[in-house]
């Protein structure tokens, strides 16, 4: 107590200057932490303000600009930016018009007096058929006589170059009809240079008949295959089964033969591009065309189904029933458009036929193929739509394309013998042919050169497999919807007529 009454005063004086030194340096720590923060703002301000002032910049087919951004660069660069959306829509329009090649030809509208509205001419493999889509007039279907322009597409003439068999090239290994009469013949012959009243004439052994039958096979064998770059015939494509009708086809079957006759042109121009430096067959990169089927029933034809299913016409042609197009298209009836239903569209619930999936039996898949009976729910065709087609389930599962405002999708089933180091070659020829084809599966099997040549197949020194294919085809709209019937567009939910050119 006596130490602070003799020093009272210091320590008063003490208090005083610790109580200043406490109230003088508190505000300044809030003014030292705001003058910071400015300070981080102002120097973030600062190199933002460098960076811009040393921004590179490169406009394509102009020099590296390194300046400050100022609005003449900014106006540049929105200059780019809508070419370059200009250049995205010219490309889309280029596919449109390419997925069109070999389909349709574009004429300027007024151009053909007699097309004044219909500036797109459908082709069929190639042949112009003005006004026949999307609504011929009787006249045009009874003078033209569109039934006898199809079926000419597949009987060959070297006459006319739109038939495909004449295209390929194509002929057949001979048969044994045509085998019997030359052996029946060449007996003839012998039995005819034998001296009358010569013991045993007009006879031959057993053995002596067969060396002369297997000589014969063998030269006529190898002759077909001299006179051919690839084995096909009739049978080898799909036609509609109109043809065997009395009536006029309808709008809706003149188109599907159109689009038939867009994807199996496609196939052929692709094989006569393989094969067109081949003297023969034997030489040919594609050996043999086995079948070609479109629709939705076209993995069913891998199987083999589909030549149990189809009719079968006096000459062989493979006939199928109208529809069973595009997938997801609803079912003729729902739409209750004119023309009649078109059945054959739909098969029944579940996938894709036998067990085993494609091909022979332990193919691709487990047994009964792909997805569940009845199809994906929610998806035009599917569960939810009262029932799956086996192409609805397939174009789910590997793609999920289905028809729709933009496309029109179908199926394609392909069979072909082929060299074996020229697969890929082909694929990409069909590739090349149209850009709308997608390879969905494709089988593989190898081919014993013997057995071929045993059925009258000669494919030549190289090893050749046989390829089953299965392709999605698109159509799209711009170019395929002037062209539809009102049924199809119907069924397709394309009521609004357009005349979109690409």
């Amino acid at each position: 107590m006596k130490f602070i009454k003799a020093n009272l005063i210091p320590i008063i004086c003490g208090i005083v200057i610790l109580a200043s030194v406490v109230v003088l340096f508190y505000p300044l720590s809030s003014m030292g932490a705001k003058l910071r923060g400015r300070m981080t703002s102002a120097l973030s301000q600062a190199q933002v303000a460098q960076s811009l002032r040393t921004t590179s910049i490169h406009i394509p087919g102009h020099k590296r600009y390194n300046a400050p951004v100022t609005p003449p660069i900014i106006a540049a660069r929105l200059k780019v930016q809508t070419y370059i959306e200009s250049q995205s829509r010219s490309v889309k329009q280029e596919y449109i018009r390419l997925n069109a090649w070999g389909r349709v030809e574009f004429t300027a509208q007024g151009r053909i007096a007699r097309d004044v509205q219909h500036h797109e001419i459908p082709l069929l493999a190639g042949m112009p058929m003005p006004r026949m889509l999307p609504n011929p007039p009787r006249y045009l279907t009874t003078r033209r006589a569109f039934r006898r322009q199809y079926r000419r597409l597949f009987v060959k003439n070297t006459r006319n170059h739109y038939c495909f068999l004449t295209r390929l090239d194509a002929g057949t290994p001979p048969n044994s009809e045509r085998i019997t009469n030359l052996v029946d013949a060449r007996l003839k012959r012998m039995q005819d240079a034998m001296p009358q009243g010569f013991a045993g004439s007009g006879t031959a052994s057993t053995s002596e008949q067969t060396k002369i039958e297997n000589a014969i096979i063998r030269r006529q064998v190898f002759l077909a295959a001299s006179k051919c770059k690839v084995y096909a015939d009739r049978a080898s494509f799909q036609e509609r089964n109109f043809v065997l009708s009395r009536h006029l086809p309808t709008s809706s079957q003149i188109y599907e033969a159109f689009v038939d006759s867009w994807i199996q042109n496609d196939i052929v121009s692709s094989i006569v591009a393989m094969n067109q430096n081949s003297p023969n067959v034997s030489s040919s990169p594609v050996k043999r065309l086995i079948h070609i089927t479109i629709g939705t029933d076209a993995p069913a034809a891998l199987t083999g189904a589909q030549a149990s299913q189809s009719q079968q016409s006096g000459n062989g042609a493979v006939l199928v029933p109208d529809g069973g197009l595009f997938l997801g298209a609803l079912p003729a009836q729902a739409t209750g458009a004119a023309g009649g239903p078109m059945s054959g569209g739909f098969g029944p619930p579940g996938s894709f036929g036998p067990p085993g999936g494609f091909g022979p039996p332990g193919g691709f898949g487990p047994p009964g193929g792909f997805g569940p009976p009845g199809g994906l729910p929610g998806v035009p065709g599917g569960a939810a739509a009262g029932g799956a087609t086996a192409g609805a389930t397939m174009g789910a599962i590997l793609t999920n394309h289905f028809s729709n405002a933009k496309h029109q999708i179908t199926l394609v089933a392909l069979s072909v013998v082929v060299q074996a180091d020229k697969i890929n070659d082909f694929i990409n020829q069909l590739y090349r042919a149209n850009n709308g084809y997608t390879v969905l599966q494709m089988n593989m099997t190898s081919v014993d050169p013997i057995g071929a040549i045993t059925d009258g197949y000669v494919y030549g020194k190289v090893p050749v497999l046989r390829v089953d294919i299965l392709m999605e085809a698109l159509f799209c709209t711009p170019w395929n919807k002037p062209l539809m019937p009102p049924a199809y567009r119907a069924r397709l939910s394309l009521l609004k007529t357009t005349t979109a050119q690409p």
